[in-house]
């Protein structure tokens, strides 16, 4: 951007460049026509003088005189060329020896003055002006002589001076020159004082305000002016340090407004997210609608119930989102809750994929802040499965009661397989690092107490699984390594008791599709049962293990006998109940067989009981053989490689799981820090960024959902590096939480590998 301090001189100096150009164009035409007139008035004079001297010698017949006239010229420096003719055009004389006695027409050319030689010819006088101006050629007649009886000379020559006009009007230009340039001297002496005078009174002070102006839009709102001054500048200048200073009061008073506005509206989110968690969270379904039936508001459990999303709900009535027939049977009551203005409690009824459904539902009317009811909200609890507990119980009472009492048990087994969780995790993965990295000794030990760690996870997890009742995980299964791996653990009991275990498999048992850990349990728990059964008989005590593979029906049979005392007849069919048991008080719960039974079925098989030959029980497995679609696509993926050195965190309130996460990942050339609480974490997070973030699900403060919750309000991207520890998926709503997240997940007990490949999949 151009400035006045420069841009006036420059004006002021351009004006003098002008000024002296003018005063050169006009001037010098002028001067060196002045110059041409002095030449030809001086060429005149000379002219005349050498016609009267050349004549005057020339009748005394003193040639020589007068070529020496001709001759004296070649000296002076404004006569170009001097030549005498005679009454033949010859030369006579000449400035140039060389054209003595050649015609005059001959000559002139070589000066580019051939337009001369007619006039000379004619013997008239006569001034003219050269080729291009840079000369004046006169000619003059000269009476050299005549017969001797005339009285006046009839013989006439031809005088011909060229001058010089370069030097004379060089001169002439010069001049011009040096006036120019001493008044363009004075013209730019004239334009300095002018800018400095424009300068001190102008441009300085409307620099100062240009620079306060371009501060203050710059945001420095401490830019002042400072001009002073009555003039229309320094009332300028104050006017705008008047201006500044209110802008600067307004820009202070509306950054305080926004940034209280900031808290308020943080507030206020914070207040909509916690009630948006407890609603969507929440197991009733519950809606608001305004007093024309239209919805306000659904939760994540009407979503779920009516399979519609809230965008498509929210702002629609309900006869366009249910259907008239179905808005209007839920419309009465609405009606009345606004018309009574008061809560009130229905009974109503839902038609839903899987039947009939019956809600409790809580209403009551929504005001405004006047007071005025605008709208209904309601909370629907689904009481279905309790009206048809209540029929089933008035049906079926006894059978009522032993299913809540495996209900009742199979949530405290639950609830320890939870407890357990937590130090088995910490067993386990010990066991596996020092299986990593003792000595020989140390490793043969470690392994031996990860067997059996893992064992108990095993059985932690079955008694989870069956809590949940989820389906088990299934993959390819050879039967050989689930007898060795059960008598493994049972073989001391089983020696020490002087029971002798027989094994008979045969070579051609196919792998089946099966979960290794769930059938594991069940042989297991046959092999407690004979052991049991045999601790009272005399004599010889035999535990029997058979395996055959019958390919006609494509399925394996494993048959577990004793030669104990049977199981009468009557009572076969009852030893797969829950509870029921053969055994004295306190030795067993009855709890087994069932669980076992539950398994094979689950898996596809059966499980029976028969009188083995000779003496004692026989119970008997059947196993489907798993086809080679299913053994191929079971095969496990490999481990991801080592992502490298990552900087992780690791969030878990029990110190022994935190530290031994915390070991597992430094033996990983991982950086690890560790925190006991969400809290700790978030703190954490404010000031660092983590690869991967290990949280537990379970927590005091902040557990780990509302955890991951505040890392994706806060860091989105960090969002997609958390991983969730957890020992217990009972709760309905922790797995609809884990799945509607889409963070992987890490069930306890857990061993190294599983957390590295974790962090690899993670990092990768």
């Amino acid at each position: 951007m151009s400035s006045l301090k420069i841009t006036v001189p420059l004006i002021l100096l351009a004006f003098a460049a002008v000024l002296s150009t003018g005063n050169v164009l006009y001037h010098v035409p002028q001067a060196e026509q002045v110059a041409q007139e002095d030449s030809r008035k001086r060429l005149a004079q000379e002219l005349s003088r050498l016609q009267s001297t050349i004549e005057y010698l020339l009748l005394k017949d003193d040639d020589a005189s007068a070529q020496q006239q001709i001759a004296v010229l070649a000296h002076n420096h404004d006569v170009i060329v001097a030549a005498l003719t005679d009454d033949g055009d010859r030369v006579i004389t000449a400035t140039r020896r060389a054209w003595v006695g050649r015609p005059i027409d001959e000559v002139l050319p070589e000066l580019g003055l051939q337009q001369v030689g007619g006039v000379l010819q004619q013997h008239r006088p006569a001034i003219e002006v050269g080729p291009r101006g840079e000369s004046l050629i006169g000619t003059a007649t000269v009476l050299i002589g005549g017969e001797r009886d005339e009285l006046r000379p009839s013989r006439t020559g031809g005088l011909l001076v060229a001058y010089d006009l370069v030097r004379y009007k060089a001169e002439a230009r010069a001049q011009v020159v040096r006036q120019a340039l001493s008044w363009a001297g004075w013209v730019i002496a004239l334009a300095l004082a002018m800018w400095a005078v424009f300068h001190f009174l102008l441009t300085r002070r409307t620099a100062r305000l240009m620079r306060a102006a371009e501060r203050l839009a710059a945001g420095h709102l401490d830019a002042r002016s400072g001009l002073r001054g009555n003039d229309e500048l320094g009332r300028l200048g104050r006017a705008f340090d008047a201006m500044a200073l209110q802008v600067t009061e307004t820009q202070t008073r509306l950054r305080e407004d926004i940034a209280e506005r900031v808290r308020v509206q943080r507030e206020l989110e914070a207040s909509d997210e916690r009630l948006q968690q407890i609603l969507n969270n929440s197991s009733a379904v519950i809606f608001a609608r305004d007093a024309e039936d239209r919805f306000l508001f659904v939760n994540r459990e009407w979503e779920r119930v009516f399979r519609m999303k809230s965008a498509d709900v929210v702002g629609r009535l309900d006869k366009e989102v249910r259907g008239e027939a179905r808005a209007a049977s839920y419309r009465a009551n609405n009606e009345q809750v606004l018309a009574r203005n008061m809560t009130m409690v229905f009974e109503e009824t839902l038609t839903l994929d899987d039947g009939l459904h019956t809600y409790i539902s809580i209403k009551f009317p929504l005001h405004d802040a006047d007071g005025a009811a605008y709208g209904v909200c309601g909370i629907a609890t689904d009481i279905t499965e309790r009206k048809r507990a209540q029929a089933e119980l008035a049906r079926e009472r006894e059978l009522s009661f032993q299913r809540e009492k495996l209900a009742a048990l199979g949530s405290l087994l639950a609830g320890v397989a939870h407890e357990l969780n937590n130090p088995l995790s910490v067993v386990v993965a010990r066991a596996v690092l020092l299986e990593e990295q003792g000595n020989l000794a140390t490793q043969t030990a470690a392994a031996k107490i990860r067997s059996a760690a893992e064992r108990c996870a095993r059985i932690v997890r079955t008694f989870l699984a069956m809590a949940r009742q989820q389906p088990p995980q299934r993959g390819p299964v050879a039967i050989e390594e689930v007898v060795a791996a059960a008598l493994d653990i049972a073989n001391y009991a089983l020696r020490s008791a002087n029971i002798d275990v027989q094994i008979d498999l045969a070579d051609d048992l196919p792998p089946i599709d099966a979960d290794a850990d769930q059938l594991h349990q069940v042989l297991l728990n046959l092999l407690i049962n004979a052991h049991h059964a045999l601790q009272d008989v005399d004599g010889p005590r035999r535990v029997r293990i058979t395996g055959r593979h019958e390919h006609a029906a494509s399925r394996l049979l494993l048959t577990v006998a004793d030669n104990g005392p049977g199981i009468p007849e009557a009572l076969r069919a009852r030893v797969f109940e829950p509870y029921f048991t053969t055994k004295p008080t306190g030795v067993g719960t009855g709890v087994g067989l069932a669980v076992s039974l539950g398994i094979i079925e689950t898996h596809g098989g059966t499980l029976t009981v028969e009188h083995a030959s000779g003496a004692g029980a026989a119970f008997v497995i059947t196993l489907p053989v798993a086809g080679p679609d299913a053994l191929r696509s079971a095969a496990r993926p490999a481990s991801l490689a080592s992502p490298g050195s990552r900087t992780i965190l690791v969030v878990d309130d029990e110190a022994e799981v935190r530290e031994t996460l915390g070991e597992i990942l430094t033996r990983a050339q991982h950086r690890v820090t560790m925190v006991s609480s969400g809290h700790e974490a978030l703190e954490r997070l404010a000031g660092q960024r983590y690869d991967v973030i290990f949280a537990d699900m379970r927590m005091p403060g902040i557990d780990g959902r509302a955890l991951y919750g505040e890392i994706a309000r806060r860091w989105p991207d960090q969002a997609a590096r958390v991983v969730f520890v957890t020992g217990d998926m009972l709760t309905a709503t922790l797995r609809e939480f884990i799945a509607a997240s889409g963070r992987p997940l890490i069930e306890k007990p857990f061993l190294p590998g599983d957390v590295r490949r974790m962090v690899g999949e993670i990092a990768a």
